[in-house]
């Protein structure tokens, strides 16, 4: 056990988080932020009822298309959380993440009101900070193996732009590529890094894109200020490889084809990309 890292919770059935640690040698980190479905009860009063609409917009079981076995086994740390994005939006700054979505992608209205400054500082203490304290703990400690700790963060996106994303990047094309990488556009990672990901999945799914049509987000830019000297990058996934986007059912010949491309694609980045210290 190379990470000495330990997170204590309440005795709940839906904890904030999942974290697995590498059980050899630790060569990376593995982040997904938006794959939770847990509506915490201080913040359920704040949000409509409907669970498809406060879902529409959740990386639909993203934590299922990687092999969480095989990559502790090759020294990648996992952690995943727990609750919903429409709670708590991981990948937005802190003061932006609780509550984020005041509607879904599909125009509609998730969120009945806003709890006071007190409360929300309280909300984020509770489940916005632990993910990040997890971050820094592992990559404090993956330091002590290399100058280079390098990271991923990974979600899944919509295979077309909803009226939502076209505002946010009206040039962005309707039809999603299957994977989209991205680095802030050439910012927290070395060019070879991207593209070996982008060239490794390409031999089993024809489009990968680069920052296109997204350029990553605030966990990627937060890794980069604080482990400058690593490679990170954030993988999307287009939601119609894996499942169906109308009933939120994975498909399951497309997610047993996916897992282990995607799984033996991440080990074999992080492996090839490892520096040690020693």
């Amino acid at each position: 056990m190379y990470v000495k890292f330990y997170i204590l919770m309440k005795l709940d059935p839906n904890p904030i988080l999942n974290y697995f640690a590498p059980k050899n040698r630790f060569i990376g980190v593995l982040s997904i932020p938006h794959s939770g479905e847990t509506i915490p009860k201080d913040i359920a009063p704040y949000l409509i009822e409907d669970f498809n609409h406060l879902a529409q917009d959740a990386d639909w079981r993203v934590h299922e298309l990687v092999d969480i076995e095989a990559l502790t086994e090759a020294g990648i740390a996992v952690v995943y959380s727990n609750i919903i994005r429409t709670a708590i939006d991981l990948n937005r700054s802190r003061d932006m993440a609780l509550l984020n979505w005041k509607e879904n992608s599909k125009g509609v209205k998730v969120v009945k009101d806003i709890p006071s400054s007190e409360l929300a500082h309280t909300l984020l203490g509770k489940y916005y900070d632990p993910y990040f304290e997890v971050i820094r703990t592992l990559m404090e400690e993956l330091k002590n193996f290399t100058e280079q700790p390098n990271f991923i963060d990974l979600h899944s996106m919509p295979s077309r732009a909803e009226e939502y994303h076209l505002k946010k990047n009206p040039n962005q094309k309707i039809e999603r590529p299957d994977f989209c990488l991205s680095d802030q556009k050439g910012i927290t990672c070395n060019e070879k890094f991207i593209e070996f990901y982008q060239q490794k999945l390409k031999e089993n799914y024809p489009e990968v894109t680069i920052n296109d049509p997204y350029v990553g987000g605030h966990i990627t830019q937060y890794v980069d200020q604080t482990y400058p000297t690593g490679d990170n990058i954030q993988i999307e996934i287009s939601r119609a490889i894996y499942m169906d986007e109308l009933t939120k059912e994975m498909k399951r010949p497309l997610t047993d084809k996916l897992k282990p491309i995607l799984t033996q694609c991440l080990i074999e980045g992080f492996e090839k990309f490892f520096r040690p210290k020693y």
